[in-house]
């Protein structure tokens, strides 16, 4: 009896035991039996994986809602990483033949290989595509060291993809695609553009021979389309092209920072995600396009792809795209177009063509800005360019030598000859060197020390005061002003008004020179006495924008408030929804500068408007205006001969009795000030007519 409990307990063990194995076997059998089920269940995933979904850029409209830029649908065509060709002959072969289908319809492919193949074999590296070259021969790609040659280059391209056999210029072509699908990281995710902006029979064609192009597949995208010919505001809208190297890491760089930022948010790190930048993405190369980029580029969705057994694929969005804000600008685009118009006529009616026949081009700009916001309504450039025909037109309108991809209205520097003259006025009258009633005689000649200068045409005015001296632009009562100040003094004012500095516009633009000490020795150089003198009328050194100009002008205009010029009033969402951004008028500067002085000032110029040079045009409009005309002659080397020109300038503003807007020409060899004010008056008269219709301008903020 004494044996027989332990054998008991040992039994009832044993059976616990063998109890606990048989459950854990059942649940394993189980589990196994459903994973066999699932497996034949065609509902299944088999895989699954994620692809971007690019988004819509957002649109670019005038004040009045009117669009500049918008959205065109196409058709792009590209490669799918699931079913293309993974084997390089199989997959060389479709490109070949992909290649060979768009060019037989004169359809273009995206060709971005920094390599050139010459018609003896030679092989060069295109121009300007350093950052392409340097990818090209890296560790991540050919592992090629920095000093090798082209040909290095492009045999190693010819050897990794088997494309030897192939006769050269297919080889060249096929070697440019496989280079682009490793440049833009192709993959299962990320598929490859191949063409975009492709016919539909082309598209057509693919589908119809999908045995013949595996893996090619086409979707309809968008691409950027602008109002009229593409050429209305094309220096401030700016171009949006494919995204550099430089820009790529740059990007990137910034999407780990705020991924980091973003810790473990995972709602925000897709959010994150979805602005990440792709090397098959464009972007905003200069202008708004540029200015604005996060805000138009949108948000990239994120589409999950999953593929069952029976191969059946569904697709669903854990991310939507979203599509980028639309950039409600301050221009009108009425008035922008009567600028562009009337701007170009003028140049063609009244530039030297003598200067012309020594090889200087036609040229001008215009802007026009409110006095009381700063917001720019109007600006203009010319020669100009369509940004329609951008790119095909690139190397024609690259080599033209009268620059028309250059915004002559911010970008460029002029000598600003006499509308710098109620800037000095302005500096005279503040610091007690003269009042508005003060009077000086000129019998056209001033004597400075051993120098003589004189009046334009060594006309004698006779006795004048600041209003008379600015109606007939005699530059000795301003050689007066100057002598008493001083360079130091007269810059100080000039600099209130913010002559020589940016304005801080969004877009680029020059910075400018004020003439002076400082400027002479930045540049190793002393300052004459003299210089002084021809500073105050807006030579010497002198050097300003037409933006700087107008915004100089505005202030005058309004009593002495400098404003920061600006071109954005508001950023929207796509449906109009939301508010992403909100501009109002910014202070830059309040001048001080008294009343008294700024209404001599603006005296004198309404007597150059409606009595002296520019009455012809602008004194009889509806509302009286006042303005300043200025002119400064500029010797250029052409061909290895000197070629001179007389620039004209022209500053305005109006109404005279309670000033809304400010408006400055330049016509480069226009021979005078008063030359350009036609289109002033052209754009005065737009203006004024808006006054009497229902429409009128729209206040900023009011979109329509």
């Amino acid at each position: 009896m004494l044996t027989t409990k332990p054998n008991r307990r040992a039994a009832g063990v044993f059976l616990l035991t063998a109890a606990v194995f048989a459950g854990f076997f059942a649940l394993l059998l189980y589990r196994q039996l459903a994973a066999v089920h699932a497996a034949a269940d065609p509902a299944d995933t088999v895989s699954s994986y994620d692809i971007t979904v690019k988004a819509n850029r957002g649109e670019i409209l005038d004040r009045n809602g009117n669009t500049f830029v918008y959205n065109e649908q196409i058709n792009t065509v590209i490669f799918d990483a699931l079913t293309f060709p993974a084997d390089n002959a199989a997959a060389n072969d479709v490109i070949l033949r992909l290649i060979h289908l768009l060019e037989k319809r004169e359809e273009a492919w995206i060709d971005l290989l920094p390599l050139t193949v010459g018609p003896d074999g030679s092989v060069t590296y295109a121009e300007n595509a350093e950052a392409e070259i340097r990818w090209l021969k890296s560790a991540s790609y050919l592992y090629l060291n920095d000093y090798a040659t082209a040909e290095n280059c492009y045999r190693a391209l010819l050897e990794k993809y088997e494309l030897t056999e192939l006769a050269p210029a297919d080889a060249r072509k096929v070697a440019s695609v496989r280079y682009h699908m490793a440049r833009v990281g192709y993959s299962l995710s990320t598929p490859y553009t191949f063409a975009e902006d492709v016919s539909v029979q082309t598209i057509a064609c693919i589908k119809e021979n999908s045995d013949v192009f595996p893996g090619v597949d086409a979707y309809v995208t968008t691409k950027r389309k602008y109002v009229g010919d593409g050429r209305t505001a094309a220096h401030l809208l700016g171009i949006v092209g494919a995204i550099s190297a430089e820009e790529y890491e740059e990007k990137t760089a910034e999407t780990e920072k705020k991924l980091a930022e973003a810790g473990d948010d995972e709602e925000k790190k897709l959010s994150v995600t979805g602005r990440k930048y792709l090397m098959s993405d464009k972007i905003g190369k200069n202008g708004l396009e540029q200015a604005m980029e996060s805000y138009l580029r949108g948000e990239n969705g994120v589409k999950t792809v999953k593929i069952d057994a029976d191969g059946n694929v569904s697709e669903s969005f854990k991310l939507a795209p979203q599509t980028g804000g639309s950039v409600i600008t301050t221009l009108d685009i009425d008035m922008q177009q009567v600028a562009e118009r009337s701007l170009k006529k003028r140049i063609m009616e009244i530039t030297d063509s003598e200067a012309l026949a020594g090889g200087l081009t036609p040229a001008g700009a215009v802007v026009v800005e409110d006095v009381n916001t700063g917001a720019i309504l109007a600006s203009a450039s010319y020669p100009d360019f369509s940004l329609s025909t951008y790119y095909e037109d690139y190397e024609t309108l690259a080599a033209d030598a009268g620059k028309p991809l250059w915004n002559r209205a911010f970008q460029s520097g002029y000598s600003p000859g006499s509308t710098m003259k109620p800037a000095t006025a302005a500096a005279g009258l503040e610091e007690g060197v003269i009042t508005p009633d003060s009077v000086y005689y000129c019998n056209g000649v001033f004597q400075y020390i051993d120098q003589t200068f004189v009046c334009f045409n060594r006309t004698a005015h006779g006795a004048v005061n600041v209003k008379t001296a600015l109606a007939h632009s005699c530059n000795l009562f301003f050689f007066n002003i100057a002598e008493q100040l001083g360079i130091q003094k007269l810059n100080a004012y000039a600099s209130l008004f913010g002559l020589g500095q940016k304005t801080g516009v969004e877009i680029s633009e020059t910075e400018g020179i004020l003439a002076g000490y400082d400027y002479r020795v930045s540049q190793g150089l002393g300052w004459k006495l003299g210089e002084t003198l021809l500073a105050a009328i807006g030579q010497s050194d002198n050097s300003f924008s037409v933006l700087q100009l107008t915004n100089y002008c505005a202030t005058i205009a309004n009593g002495g408030t400098r404003y920061t010029p600006y071109l954005v009033s508001k950023v929207l969402s796509a449906d109009y929804s939301q508010v992403y951004y909100e501009r109002s008028p910014e202070v830059s500067l309040q001048t001080n500068i008294s009343a008294e002085t700024l209404d001599a000032i603006k005296e004198g110029m309404y007597l150059v408007a409606n009595v002296t040079s520019c009455k012809p045009y602008l004194g009889g409009l509806e509302y009286k205006v006042a303005c300043k005309t200025g002119t400064a002659e500029k010797t250029r080397i052409i061909n290895g001969a000197r070629v001179e020109g007389t620039d004209g300038f022209l500053i305005a503003f109006g109404p005279y009795e309670n000033p809304q807007i400010a408006v400055t020409v330049v016509i480069e060899n226009a021979g005078s000030g008063s030359s350009t004010a036609q289109v002033a008056a052209d754009i005065f008269n737009y203006y004024y007519d808006t006054l009497n219709t229902v429409k009128g301008i729209q206040p900023l903020n009011e979109l329509l």
